[in-house]
């Protein structure tokens, strides 16, 4: 396994390998060497302070971070810069594609990790989503793949399906893998740093800039904490695994609450026999260096097997469901609404007859007589 823990084995046979995306700049740069600066089109989200678009270099982004940085974020900035290097082509490739992997480091006088040079997402990751009678272009989330086919139509958006949910997730995974092979641990494994394209059925992954070797300060996301990870330690490839693991099982299942594991224990997927085994360790392993790594998991998403070691990971239970509404019996009719059915069950039955009242009939009797007495006359 290639790690940049114990120093990058350069396979390429040395020397910077060229950056496929377009623009050959150096790897250390000033602000003042990327030209003018658009307007920024995020701001204050994590550890930047702006993300802003270059207006002399389409596709291009300077992330400027806070001044408050570790002074040794130049150094891992330069490892990760430099780490597609020491990848296999086709890897090399994958990454780049598929994340927003820094091409350099911003430096000034007295500062040397202003910020880094990154891709813009490519614009395939943009869909037109519908809100009522509006709509807005904007890059998808992997989120949406949390959801049913039904909430995804209902946006817009093609439905995915078990096969775009499938192709999706070996993307992933396989990125997940690379970052893994190199000794390199992202933390954020969650819904708002994947971009999803339904067309391509592909994955984007961003905020690569953050990743660092072996270890980092845990980014606690809610719904997203490692349960044997204790709140304050630092986060490594075993939260990675845990938090990755999540992320496949709610985009496979569609589902996000405790649903998401009975879903995936009842092993939906016959022609990916192994996923929901690696799965349930990935999440319920009672050892957290038990957990099958992003390899394993990718390999079983492409209908290989799941290679592991004896005796089998111990597991905790199944998360709860969560509890129906009570079901409330139907309110009784309150004393005025039953009045009127008891004064009618109360009341005499009326007499039942021809429909002929009984003025009609004296009057018909009296006709009759007069009838015979003239007839008699007669």
């Amino acid at each position: 396994m290639t790690s940049l823990v114990d120093g990058a084995d350069d396979s390429t046979g040395g020397g910077p390998v060229a950056d496929p995306r377009g623009w050959a700049l150096p790897r250390t740069v000033s602000v003042g060497d990327l030209g003018p600066l658009a307007e920024p089109i995020s701001e204050h989200n994590g550890q930047a302070v702006a993300v802003t678009p270059l207006t002399n270099h389409p596709g291009w982004l300077a992330k400027l971070y806070r001044p408050d940085q570790h002074p040794e974020d130049a150094e891992r900035l330069d490892l990760l810069i430099s780490a597609p290097d020491a990848l296999p082509e086709v890897e090399r490739a994958l990454l780049y594609a598929g994340t927003c992997w820094p091409a350099a480091r911003i430096q000034e006088p007295g500062n040397p990790a202003v910020g880094c040079v990154i891709p813009m997402a490519p614009e395939e990751y943009r869909c037109e989503l519908r809100r009522g009678a509006f709509s807005e272009r904007r890059f998808v989330e992997i989120d949406w793949l949390a959801k049913s086919d039904q909430s995804i139509r209902g946006v817009g958006l093609p439905s995915p399906g078990s096969a775009g949910r499938l192709a999706a997730c070996r993307q992933l995974t396989r990125l997940a893998a690379v970052l893994e092979s190199l000794g390199l641990v992202y933390s954020d494994w969650s819904f708002s740093n994947a971009f999803w394209s339904p067309a391509r059925r592909s994955v984007y992954l961003i905020d690569v800039d953050g990743c660092q070797p072996a270890k980092m300060p845990d980014i606690h996301q809610p719904n997203w904490a490692d349960p044997l990870t204790p709140a304050g330690t630092d986060a490594d490839e075993y939260t990675d695994r845990y938090q990755l693991g999540l992320l496949v099982a709610k985009c496979m299942t569609g589902l996000r609450d405790a649903h998401t594991f009975h879903t995936v224990a009842a092993s939906p997927w016959p022609n990916q026999p192994a996923v929901s085994e690696v799965l349930l360790d990935m999440l319920l392993a009672t050892d957290r260096e038990r957990r099958p790594s992003a390899a394993q998991l990718h390999q079983a998403l492409n209908s290989g097997p799941y290679l592991r070691t004896t005796p089998r990971p111990t597991r905790t239970e199944l998360p709860p469901l969560p509890s129906r509404p009570a079901q409330l019996p139907a309110p009784r009719p309150t004393v005025d609404a039953q009045r009127p059915l008891k004064e009618a069950e109360s009341a005499p039955p009326k007499p039942t007859g021809t429909g002929l009242d009984d003025g009609w009939i004296a009057v018909l009797v009296i006709a009759a007589i007069l009838l015979i007495v003239i007839v008699a006359n007669h």
